[in-house]
């Protein structure tokens, strides 16, 4: 009897002995993953991100040349596909026609200028002349030295040529209105003219399509024959030279983050695989705390959480000892991401250990 007491009693205190350790354990998890994740940041919703374009021609026109073909690495400059240059072409022609044909008629009207300018000299020296002529015989006139019809005649003479100053002052008039002067110099017609040839020019060297920079072609859409507008997406660019990773991390763990920390990462495309990176920046919003003035009362929600869910912000890290060739990225991929703010060696060095683990389990999950 007393055998099977003693028994009962170190089953008992084995079942004590266990339920405090693990009683204590879970504490212990609690309060080391609250202190780890307060001064050693840790989140696994993480992703790579690069420049992302989608490109579109800046003319419409039908496809008669696609030169990539999807998820090809193209370099800075590469052709990428063209559009029929045709009606672009025939619209430069016909305006360097215009422009020419617009140059000759200025030039001519430029001449009649000229001759107006030397028919106005012209009237106003015979007026001087007619105006001197009749002065001179009014007083012979007077004297009767002369007849009467004599000094009509000069009269006369002298209102004709006034007349044909006025006439010759309308048309130097009529001829300068033809031209339309800027504030260079230039004349209107011909630089209006000129700026419809440069904008067709511009548009016949958008029917060529080429990379922005080095980089990956993705989701292409395109076949010879095939017509798009302006503005269509008619193919995705990824860019190869610039790769980042975005964490997004708890706002009761961002308070300590700071640009130019060092930071730790695991990509779960590379498995057991740590790389070296740097805090370049964190954003100071996100839209949950954007108010949009409208001039209505407020509208507050009422949630019926038991627990305050806590925000998160992203924050941007930078790879720092990333070989592209042995370990090339791609956009979206999922990030676990450890940052060294002053959690010290020990919490530090669990921080690592745990992304660690983490980048193990990536072999399988």
């Amino acid at each position: 009897m007393s055998s099977l007491k003693s028994k009962f009693n170190k089953i008992q205190y084995t079942a004590k002995f266990w339920i405090i350790f693990i009683i204590s354990l879970i504490v212990l998890l609690i309060f080391y993953y609250a202190l780890l994740d307060r001064y050693t940041p840790y989140t696994d919703d993480a992703y790579i991100q690069t420049y992302v374009v989608q490109v579109a021609p800046q003319v419409e026109g039908r496809v008669i040349g696609v030169y990539v073909e999807n998820n090809q690495f193209i370099e800075e400059g590469q052709k990428l596909f063209s559009l029929d240059p045709k009606p672009y072409e025939y619209t430069v022609e016909q305006l360097k026609a215009n422009l020419v044909q617009t140059q000759q008629e200025v030039d001519q009207l430029k001449s009649a200028i000229v001759i107006a300018e030397q028919g106005v000299k012209q009237a106003e020296a015979n007026l001087v002349f007619a105006q001197r002529q009749y002065n001179d015989l009014v007083p012979l006139a007077e004297k009767n030295y002369i007849a009467q019809l004599e000094l009509d005649s000069a009269r006369d003479q002298l209102k004709s040529n006034e007349a044909l100053l006025g006439q010759s002052k309308a048309e130097l008039v009529s001829a300068e209105q033809a031209l339309e002067y800027t504030i260079d110099g230039e004349f209107a017609i011909i630089r209006d003219i000129q700026s419809q040839l440069d904008y067709a020019e511009y548009n016949l060297a958008q029917t060529t399509v080429y990379a922005p920079s080095d980089g990956y072609i993705t989701n292409l859409q395109l076949v010879n024959g095939s017509y798009i507008d302006i503005g269509d997406a008619v193919l995705t660019f990824v860019d190869d030279e610039s790769w980042w990773v975005v964490a997004n991390f708890r706002e009761n763990s961002i308070g300590r983050i700071r640009e130019g920390q060092s930071a730790e990462i695991s990509i779960s495309m590379y498995p057991g695989k740590i790389f070296k990176a740097v805090v370049e920046n964190a954003d100071w919003g996100v839209s949950a705390g954007q108010g949009v003035p409208s001039g209505d009362l407020p509208d507050v929600e009422n949630p019926e959480n038991w627990f305050n869910l806590s925000q998160r912000f992203p924050v941007r890290l930078k790879i720092t000892n990333l070989d592209e060739e042995k370990y090339p990225l791609r956009v979206g991929g999922t990030v676990s991401v450890a940052v060294f703010t002053d959690g010290g060696f020990v919490l530090n060095s669990l921080a690592g250990f745990w992304l660690r683990i983490g980048s193990i389990v990536d072999y399988v999950y």
